[in-house]
This record gives C-alpha cells, structure tokens and sequence, in this order.
C-alpha cells in the first residue's frame, strides 16, 4: 500500500473517505511520520448504558476504599499475574 502525501491527502479528501468506509486502509505520510485513516462505528465513540452501569460501579467501589495498591511494577506484575 502506498501512503499518501498530506499535499495528495487533500487533493482527494473524498476519495480518501470513501475508501476508509470501504475497509481499506488509508494511510498519510507527513515528514517522517504515518497517520492512518480508518472508518470508526458509533459503538467505538459512545459509552453503552452497559459500560456506563459498569463505569459508575468502578467509581463507587473506588470511592468506598475497595481497590488494590501496587507500590511498584514488581507488586503489580504480581498482581496481574493472580487474575
């Protein structure tokens, strides 16, 4: 896949969207760097009544003290190593 320039970028902005909506990869070359375009849903960028009842229960949990401490990555490797 060849990148685009960000001069041919704009030059076709729409061209580039519609094959971001079509599951192809669009990607921009600025300098030295690589930006991807790509075609998010609704569910990427909004929080679900389920995450949000899942969110508001960390918070409490949280809020009442109900958490774990690591002092350092040894406590935490350890820690996550226990799930």
């Amino acid at each position: 896949m060849e990148a685009l320039s960000v001069r041919d970028y704009r030059k076709n902005l729409a061209a580039s969207f519609e094959a971001a909506d079509g599951g192809t990869p669009v990607i921009i070359r600025r300098k030295n760097k690589y930006y991807a375009l790509t075609s998010l849903g609704r569910e990427d960028v909004v929080i679900s009544p389920e995450l949000e009842r899942r969110i508001e229960a960390a918070r409490r949990a949280y809020m009442a003290g109900d958490v774990v401490s690591c002092k350092n990555e040894e406590e935490l490797n350890d820690f996550l190593d226990s799930l």
